[in-house]
């Protein structure tokens, strides 16, 4: 794997988010992992930050790791960032599959993205597994996508849990609480700085 692709809000990045690329990092030995902020992630109401704050968060938070990388791929490209355009784009790009990393609560809802058949066909996924769910995993593929096989359309890796969620950080800035630890420390003098997740916050 020359690269790993590791989409998602990050709204804001936190720990979590790198210590599990970290981990994949140093298992599965890519040249990089590849944050790539969502202009807009299906779902999910209006992202707090815009864009342009946590493609800058996720720069900071990661300046200066070797192996990790940020992309602007999907917020260039703009509307709602569809995991199967991405790949599709990449796939044209590098005229290779992509690999994904994703975690398995993702993966159970798999059948619910967008063309989730042509996704299957252009990328391969890596599925940081910190719950214990792989054989939940395993068989939720078998029965909803038989033609992938283990080891060459996906790969379970296990990680380890670190409770931690955007949603976490954005409630403890807006009701005043520390995030110390939550997020670099960059991170956190970014979103202070900014006025970042306050009630006083306005987004459209």
């Amino acid at each position: 794997m020359r690269k790993i692709f590791f989409g998602g809000s990050f709204d804001p990045v936190h720990i979590g988010h790198l210590v599990v690329a970290r981990d994949v990092l140093e298992e599965l030995k890519p040249e990089k992992i590849v944050f790539v902020p969502a202009f807009q992630a299906p779902l999910k109401e209006p992202h707090q930050a815009t864009p342009q704050e946590r493609f800058e968060m996720l720069s900071i938070a990661t300046q200066g790791i070797k192996g990790f990388e940020v992309s602007h791929m999907e917020i260039k490209r703009g509307g709602i960032s569809y995991t199967v355009d991405t790949a599709q784009e990449l796939f044209f790009n590098f005229g290779e599959r992509p690999t994904f990393l994703v975690g398995a609560d993702s993966i159970l809802s798999l059948h619910m993205w967008k063309q989730p058949q042509k996704l299957t066909q252009l990328a391969v996924f890596v599925i940081a597994d910190r719950n214990k769910r792989a054989d939940e995993v395993r068989s939720y593929l078998r029965t909803n996508f038989p033609e992938l096989k283990e080891g060459r359309d996906f790969y379970i890796l296990k990680t380890r849990n670190i409770d931690v969620s955007s949603t976490e950080v954005r409630n403890r800035v807006k009701e005043g609480k520390s995030i110390k630890w939550l997020v670099p420390e960059s991170v956190e003098s970014y979103i202070r700085e900014k006025g970042l997740y306050t009630i006083g916050q306005l987004r459209a």
